[in-house]
């Protein structure tokens, strides 16, 4: 029909009017009641028309980013600066319990005492000569026990707690870690905060300002009763050890600035100062609930052990890790050879340049320490 593709409604329905056969209108003169459900009609049809044309145009209008968001409970908890985290405070304090403001219960029964932290932190950009020696954490490395597992079940509840009890002795003999999280999700502290912990041994990270080469005296350690399997990708924790790993990763970030970046898993870290090889330890190789925890995916940080030092992920680094840790090796190894192509070096004679500035760093860091374990020796062994 004509009228059908006359866009504009007053002019469809002049047109109609002027098309009618006049009888048509004459008739509806005769008929009061016919008349004027006539022209009622006349009058729905085309503001119709423009009501629906007007909401097809609001509807252009809207963003196709307000069409939908997903609620809040499915949003991931974003990261807050160091700078910014809420100021968390101790409420009360016993001789078995610390209370913070954040929820965070740490029992501190099984503390027990190391050699007090120092270590050297080496500029990304400068000599090694200008080293500093510092004594405050600049990061924390999570692990997990790998020690026995049992079902986590009420019915397991005592094999459970004497598991958990006999744990915290082992490694408190060993001056393991820092802070224990148990499968109930209590925190205990493990060693003090301002001594060094055996935790993650000779192993490298580095930050936008400096390089370290003994998170054992740079970083704090935090482990998980947990074991981990070569590539899984599930944490296998339960949620009340997620929420205090939280609340505890909150509490050590604001208490000693310490940068989301800084904040990573052992495999991360771990390397073979003999055989210049990543993943000495390979726990946390994936599955590290980062997000959950309140940090980014650190697992996509490339590794500052391959780009700053030239050590290798070999098939059974690369057979632990999962998807994300093996795209951050890649990085890595594409970081490798650029420098190396930028330094005009082949990549063989480049890793051995850098292999050798590591030893000669490692050397100094072991110096280091050796004096100050005499000066401690000397004062008494305090």
């Amino acid at each position: 029909m004509v009228a059908g593709h006359i866009g504009d409604p007053v002019t469809r329905l002049r047109f109609l009017k002027a098309v009618t056969p006049r009888d048509q209108w004459d008739g509806a003169r005769r008929g009061p009641w016919r008349a004027f459900f006539h022209y009622l009609l006349l009058a729905i049809v085309p503001l119709t028309l423009i009501a629906a044309f007007l909401v097809m145009r609001a509807a252009a209008r809207v963003p196709a980013t307000e069409a939908w968001k997903p609620p809040a409970s499915v949003a991931h908890r974003v990261p807050a600066p160091a700078s910014a985290l809420p100021e968390i405070w101790m409420v009360e304090k016993d001789k078995t319990e610390e209370v913070f403001s954040n929820g965070l219960h740490i029992d501190t029964r099984f503390t027990v005492s190391n050699h007090p932290r120092s270590y050297l932190a080496f500029p990304v950009n400068g000599p090694a000569s200008r080293a500093v020696r510092r004594s405050v954490p600049v990061g924390i490395v999570f692990h997990t026990t790998e020690s026995l597992q049992i079902p986590f079940e009420a019915n397991q509840n005592r094999a459970l707690k004497r598991i958990g009890e006999s744990l915290l002795e082992y490694v408190g003999g060993r001056c393991s870690y820092h802070y224990l999280i148990d499968r109930f999700g209590r925190v205990f502290r493990v060693v003090a905060e301002q001594d060094a912990a055996n935790h993650a041994g000779y192993s490298v990270w580095a930050d936008d300002q400096y390089r370290y080469l003994n998170l054992n005296e740079s970083f704090l350690g935090v482990s998980f009763e947990a074991r981990t399997e070569k590539g899984e990708t599930d944490a296998h924790l339960s949620p009340a050890q997620i929420s205090s790993a939280a609340m505890l990763t909150d509490l050590l970030r604001g208490r000693y600035r310490i940068p989301v970046t800084n904040c990573v898993t052992h495999l991360q870290v771990s390397v073979n100062p003999d055989s210049m090889r990543v993943g000495y330890h390979t726990d946390w190789a994936s599955g590290f609930p980062f997000e959950q925890v309140g940090l980014p995916d650190n697992y996509a940080l490339a590794l500052p052990s391959v780009m700053a030092f030239g050590f290798v992920c070999d098939h059974a680094v690369r057979e632990a890790a999962g998807p994300r840790l093996l795209a951050a090796i890649e990085q890595a190894e594409g970081a490798f050879d650029r420098r190396a192509e930028a330094a005009g070096m082949r990549p063989l004679v480049y890793r051995n340049t850098l292999q050798r500035e590591y030893r000669t760093l490692l050397t100094q860091v072991k110096a280091a320490q050796h004096e100050v374990r005499d000066g401690i020796d000397g004062d008494g062994g305090q």
